[in-house]
This record gives C-alpha cells, sequence and structure tokens, in this order.
C-alpha cells in the first residue's frame, strides 16, 4: 500500500515531508494543517471472492520504504476493521507525519477502490485537526503485497502513483510458541515413570519424550523447552499428557494415564491441571 500525506501550508518540517512517495512540490493552499490532504497508496492483496471480505483483507500493518530529498521515510498504514492509522517515520524512528480515519472498499467497474475518509492528521497522535478531503486508490492484492494506484480519483496537484506495501503484522505477530517445563505437582503413578507429551497449536504439533528417561514420583520439574514456530496470542494450544511405568508404551495407546487439555496463548503464563484426583500438575509457556 502507498499512503502519502501532504501538507498545504504549516510548518518547515511538514512542508519538507509533502513530497515522500512522488517527489512532488506541496501543493499551495490558503489554509494552514487544516488544509492537510492525505492520499493512500494500498499496494498487492490477492483476490478475493465478495466485496464484503475485503476490509478483512486489508487487516493488518503495511510498511513501504521511500527516498525523498535525500532521506529515507517508512510509510506505516494500519487497518483494523473500518478504522486506518498511518504514519511517516523517519530513519531514526521519530513520527513525521500521522493521520486517521476511516475506510471502506468499493468497486469501481472491474477495479477494486479503498475510499479513506472522515480524515484527521498532524504531526503527531496527540496533535490532530480535521482535514477536508476524501481519497480513493485503486488496489491489487497478492497475500502479502499490495499495490496500489493513487491520484487517479480527480485532479490533484500530486502526479498519478503506483506503489507497492508489504504486509508486516502477520510476521510481527507470528512467534514460537514455547513450552518451558511441566511441575508435576502430584503424579498417578506410585514408582518412577516415563512421560510423552504433544502439543498442537492448528495443524502443528510437536513432541516431548525422552527415551529410557525416569522422572521421580511426585515434586519434580520436568523442562521441555518444546517450540512450536509461527504462532499468534490468543491462539489455543491443545496438549496430550501421557505416563506409563514401562519404557516404551508411554507414547501409545496402551499407557496407564492420559490427560488431554488445553489452554489460551499468551505473551506468558501457566494453568494448573487436575486429570485425576491423584494427579496434579501444571504448564509453563511463553512467546518468543
Amino acid at each position: 500500500m502507498h499512503f502519502l500525506i501532504y501538507l498545504a501550508s504549516g510548518s518547515a518540517a511538514c512542508q519538507k515531508l509533502s513530497a515522500v512517495g512522488n517527489q512532488t512540490k506541496p501543493m499551495k493552499h490558503k489554509n494552514n494543517i487544516s488544509s492537510l490532504t492525505i492520499a493512500v497508496v494500498l499496494s498487492a492483496l490477492g483476490p478475493l471472492t465478495a466485496l464484503a471480505n475485503e476490509l478483512d483483507a486489508l487487516a493488518g500493518k503495511w510498511v513501504a520504504k521511500v527516498e525523498a530529498q535525500g532521506q529515507t521515510f517508512k510509510q506505516v498504514l494500519e487497518i483494523k476493521k473500518n478504522k486506518f492509522t498511518f504514519e511517516i517515520v523517519r530513519d531514526g524512528g521519530q513520527t513525521a507525519l500521522y493521520a486517521e480515519g476511516e475506510v471502506k472498499a468499493e468497486n469501481l467497474g472491474p477495479f477494486k477502490t479503498a475510499k479513506f475518509y472522515n480524515l484527521k492528521g498532524g504531526t503527531s497522535a496527540t496533535d490532530l485537526q480535521e482535514v477536508d478531503d476524501e481519497r480513493a486508490v485503486i488496489y491489487s492484492l497478492d497475500g502479502n503485497e499490495m499495490t496500489v494506484a493513487a491520484n487517479f480519483d480527480k485532479e490533484r496537484p500530486e502526479p498519478p502513483t503506483a506503489t507497492k506495501y508489504v504486509r508486516t503484522a502477520a510476521m510481527e505477530e507470528a512467534k514460537g510458541l514455547v513450552i518451558d517445563k511441566i511441575v508435576m505437582h502430584k503424579s498417578p503413578q506410585s514408582t518412577e515413570y516415563y512421560l510423552c507429551f504433544d502439543a498442537t497449536v492448528g495443524a502443528a504439533t510437536k513432541r516431548f519424550n525422552v527415551p529410557d528417561k525416569t522422572y521421580e514420583k511426585d515434586g519434580v520439574t520436568i523442562v521441555t523447552d518444546l517450540t512450536i514456530p509461527n504462532v499468534g496470542p490468543d491462539a489455543t494450544c491443545k496438549f496430550v499428557l501421557k505416563l506409563d511405568d514401562l519404557a516404551g508404551d508411554e507414547c501409545g495407546e496402551d499407557m496407564d494415564n492420559r490427560s488431554d487439555g488445553s489452554f489460551t496463548i499468551t505473551d506468558s503464563g501457566s494453568k494448573e491441571f487436575k486429570p485425576e484426583g491423584q494427579w496434579r500438575y501444571t504448564l509453563y509457556w511463553h512467546l518468543k
């Protein structure tokens, strides 16, 4: 996606940034910062079957790097439901321009368009003024890339542009779920036992099992350090914990004891389980 902000007049810093993305001169206007004009360019998202699903497909954080006047800027557009925010960020990480508003998907003949309206803009999220303008851009989706054509909706001082943005939200949010340990407070086994632990998130399953390794009856901490990759917060982890006093039986269907459970994944956490009257244990996990 490509999201451009132009300041008609205002601070010198904003004037310098008015050319970001297409390197045109800033628009001349009678008003000051309240005449902030926002041009949005969305790019490369995959084809969708229904217009009602378009905003779901556009959801996430989209990033493009642009160069203007010898400087490199990062443009960040984030869409959540029918709301959006946009930032131009300098190389050092400082926010140079910020905008927010509403967005909706529309069809224009054979083209898919995104309309940005009810706009507010300024130099930061706490310094916003209403913008008397709307922007419509043509876009196409291809996975986590979006190609956007902007400044075709009406005659504007800025020339038409086409820009490709990359969706980064999924990559940033997807982490590895690490199941750190199992603390066996109370075991149903009367002697030493063997253990098998399978954890599943979505289609991915990982197993912890050390062949021929025995564990004490009660009060033992079993370090699993089991990692399931590409996991996001709020997903569900399902697991099966099996115990047996014979080596090799702990991962089969003839085990002595079996516990099925699940937990909602958070950045870090723990949960206690009591599958039987004489069996109590706690799982510990974190995302990294």
